[in-house]
């Protein structure tokens, strides 16, 4: 039998410092006292194996990559050398440094209580952790996710990586394999061909499913060169002798293939944290795949005990974390009264190279639903910008509601997406239509004219009275 010293008590506990830490460090603003659970490094999977590390890499792959690419005739370079090693030694040390400050910072906070080691609840109100036992009237857990892998004969055993272990190797391989076709393998997978490594794709369907099909068609034509790409793909056993994988595999229709490389990259989806948290001990109701349920306060099934993040499942994005933290001190601790979240339309994009980026419905969930949608499209390459940098690529596809003109969707690809869907996001957050959007003047020459050029292509379907103009 396990015996704890006496319990320790605080204002608000926290399980998890990824979404945690910005809860933590308010709460201690506001006189709170805080216990932080964390059982990895401080600041999570954005800081530690996601978003920030993942960044720091793809961004100078694509360096390499346009110079490898030679987009412009009067440029003659020869490639620059890279030291990997270097590389990934760097971004290391920074993603842990800033771990590491935050740690500090946590335990210079006299209301703020760092605890290092598993979180498990014992009961609805005691989470142990550390040889120690504790309570509060407010629990909140932001264990968040981690990578999902499949259960493939032969996989178990070997040294293959996953969006952790990929973000720390510091071996380029000259062949690298990727169990997976969402926004990390082909981020990650993306990134490793910037740099040299010869890439190949197995995908269960296609790149990146839930996004727009003509994006997604678009997004294929430029990313795939230089790539070995299987759609459709089934992967029947995994072998790791000598220091390379074989991939045996069938396509579509059922004939056999063999992959091999000496790297291999599963990023088939993620799970969420939940599993080892003895939920079972508690009333804490998770859905059929883990994530726990929680309701229009993102209060669980036990009153007091709240969840957010990755684990909750409903935004598996960093600025999701972040939209759900701030509402959830703002609407349990300054709000006179606590009222129920209410997400604005949720954007997302895929740093590769092209980027993509997306806000609200696509063209086939718009006709699901019945909408009759007006459909605005536009070349990357009909803007004078595009042209200065001689690019092939790139597709804006805007989606209007035909009664109202309104925006309800909006998908790029190519360069600058990410940046460039902030202005659709707003928007479509505030009801905005076409004839709002064209009535703007857009800055010439620069990339703002594509999504300028795809709300010209609706204006007359919208209005044929406008079709002169155009």
């Amino acid at each position: 039998m396990v015996c704890f010293p006496p319990m320790n008590s605080c204002d608000v506990l926290l399980i998890g410092s990824g979404g945690g830490t910005k809860i933590a460090q308010a709460l201690a603003r506001l006189g709170r006292r805080v216990t932080v659970i964390e059982r990895e490094r401080a600041g999570g999977t954005c800081l530690n194996r996601g978003c920030i590390p993942s960044k720091m890499l793809i961004h100078p792959a694509g360096l390499v990559q346009r110079l490898r690419d030679r987009r412009h005739p009067a440029i003659r370079t020869a490639l620059p050398a890279v030291d990997f090693e270097a590389l990934v030694a760097s971004i290391n040390a920074y993603t842990d440094g800033t771990s590491d400050s935050l740690v500090g910072h946590f335990e210079q906070n006299a209301a703020i209580d760092y605890v290092r080691g598993e979180a498990r609840f014992v009961s609805d109100r005691v989470v142990a952790a550390d040889g120690r036992e504790f309570t509060a009237p407010v629990i909140v857990v932001a264990t968040g996710a981690r990578p999902h892998v499949p259960a493939i004969p032969g996989l178990a055993g070997t040294p293959f990586m996953t969006s952790t272990e990929a973000l720390r190797n510091r071996i380029l391989p000259p062949r690298i394999a990727v169990l997976g076709g969402g926004y990390i393998g082909a981020e990650l997978g993306g990134a490793y061909a910037g740099f040299g490594s010869h890439v190949t794709f197995l995908l269960r369907s296609t790149f990146l499913k839930r996004e727009d099909p003509d994006v997604v068609a678009e997004f294929t034509r430029a990313f795939a060169p230089g790539k070995t790409i299987h759609e459709h793909a089934r992967i029947r056993e995994v072998a790791h002798r000598d220091g390379v994988f074989t991939l045996t595999c069938s396509s579509v229709n059922g004939a056999p293939f063999v992959v091999e490389a000496e790297a291999l990259l599963v990023a088939t989806g993620v799970v969420p944290n939940s599993d080892g948290l003895g939920l079972e001990n508690t009333g804490i109701q998770t859905n059929a795949d883990g994530f726990i349920a929680v309701d229009d306060r993102l209060q669980t099934a036990v009153p007091g005990v709240f969840a957010l993040g990755d684990v909750v499942g409903r935004h598996l994005f960093r600025h999701a974390v972040n939209f759900e933290a701030e509402y959830w001190l703002d609407a349990h601790f300054i709000a006179p009264a606590p009222y129920p979240i209410a997400y604005p339309p949720m954007p997302g994009a895929v740093f590769t190279h092209p980027e993509i980026a997306s806000v609200g419905l696509t063209e086939p969930a718009a006709r699901e639903q019945g909408l009759d949608v007006v459909v605005g499209k536009a070349s990357y390459p009909s803007c004078a910008m595009a042209v200065a940098r001689h690019l092939d690529h790139g597709l804006v596809k805007l989606l209007f509601a035909r009664d109202t003109g309104k925006l309800l969707g909006a998908h790029l690809v190519g360069e600058e997406a990410s940046t460039l869907i902030q202005e659709l996001v707003l928007a479509l957050t505030h009801g905005l239509t076409a004839a709002d959007l064209y009535r703007q003047i857009y800055i010439h020459p620069a990339f703002p004219e594509v999504v300028r050029n795809a709300v010209r292509h609706a204006l007359p379907q919208l209005d044929p009275r406008r079709a002169s103009l155009f």
